[in-house]
């Protein structure tokens, strides 16, 4: 991999939009340094009160310190909360508590930014009531290394909500009815055909006809089958437990997580209002796998609107609120890497 070098604040703030692949809003942005090298990417949302006692900055110099490669920080607050000329900088409290705990585990802060809708500035100024010069935002998008990310092919998104496909767009329901029929009169043969078919699919990247998308979608109303499905995903050999939580050592092949998001994607379009929560349910699992909590979070959402007692997505959606992160997400040699 070429080496990404950053030589202004502007680079810094750009490459986080870049490394989390979309532009952050009400977040706290941490890159850890290792040396002189770029190391993982955290978000994670601000508080909502300034007053957060102990509890946020331990979390937060916790998640950091899983990198044990780390030596220092970089740190940037983005949020629309006034903090420019004539307006005391919030989060003081947090930032200070943050900074006294990374320092206890032996982390630098090397410096500390703070980005609002228009501009961004060091965030602590010459004054300590108050933060450095604003900057335009402008900078960010003329920065060398934003220029040169954006050559190589990489964008940053508005926001972290995945656009759900279109619903219901080329519903069959007597399809998948009949499909659902059939399985019931051979279940252990319909649902290994329905494997088969999706392994096929998933492995080869062949083009899925509706006919099968409706074999593999009702295949999905079974929650066994399901979890087969999930389970096996990420194509590694490990059990099904450790797997589903990503929590094993080994790397996922995330290529192929791509390709059955893609896949599952394509299901929504055929999938009617009673059949749609086991594919949005899986695919808020697979942004949950790669450390998307916020789009995880809006696939639970739709997925709970439409059958408000699916046990998976409640549970999913539990542990996101509960700020359960996938053990992939956490360290540098399991995470996702958007491709592009």
């Amino acid at each position: 991999m070429e080496p990404i070098r950053i030589s202004s604040p502007a680079d810094v703030i750009s490459y986080m939009g870049h490394s989390l692949g979309y532009w952050p809003k009400e977040s706290l942005v941490c890159v850890a340094l290792e040396g002189e090298a770029l190391g993982p990417t955290l978000r994670v949302n601000l508080p909502s009160s300034d007053d957060v006692g102990h509890s946020y900055a331990e979390r937060v110099a916790h998640a950091v310190g899983i990198d044990h490669d780390a030596t220092a920080v970089l740190i940037a607050l983005f949020t629309h909360q006034p903090w420019g000329h004539g307006n005391q900088k919030p989060f003081t409290t947090m930032v200070q508590g943050l900074k006294r705990r990374l320092a206890a585990a032996g982390l630098l802060v090397h410096d500390v930014w703070i980005v609002g809708p228009e501009s961004f500035a060091t965030y602590d100024g010459a004054n300590p009531a108050t933060c450095g010069k604003e900057t335009p935002l402008a900078a960010i998008e003329s920065s060398l290394l934003n220029a040169e990310l954006v050559y190589k092919g990489s964008t940053i998104e508005p926001n972290d909500m995945p656009a759900i496909p279109e619903l219901f767009a080329a519903v069959d329901q007597d399809a998948v009815a009949a499909a659902l029929q059939e399985l019931a009169i051979n279940p252990d043969q319909g649902l290994h055909a329905a494997y088969q078919l999706w392994t096929e699919l998933l492995d080869h990247g062949a083009e899925a006809t509706h006919e099968q998308l409706t074999e593999v979608l009702a295949g999905l109303q079974h929650v066994g089958f399901r979890d087969q499905i999930l389970a096996a995903i990420p194509g590694i050999n490990e059990p099904m437990a450790a797997t589903l939580f990503g929590a094993t050592d080994e790397a996922p092949q995330w290529d192929r997580i791509d390709s059955a998001e893609k896949l599952l994607r394509q299901l929504l379009s055929i999938a009617s209002p009673s059949h749609v929560a086991a594919p949005l349910t899986m695919l808020g699992h697979i942004c949950w796998w790669k450390g998307k909590g916020t789009a995880a979070g809006n696939y639970m959402h739709v997925a709970l609107t439409f059958d408000p007692d699916y046990h998976l997505a409640r549970l999913l959606d539990q542990m996101l609120g509960a700020g359960v992160v996938s053990g992939w997400a956490q360290h540098k040699n399991t995470a996702y890497r958007n491709q592009h």
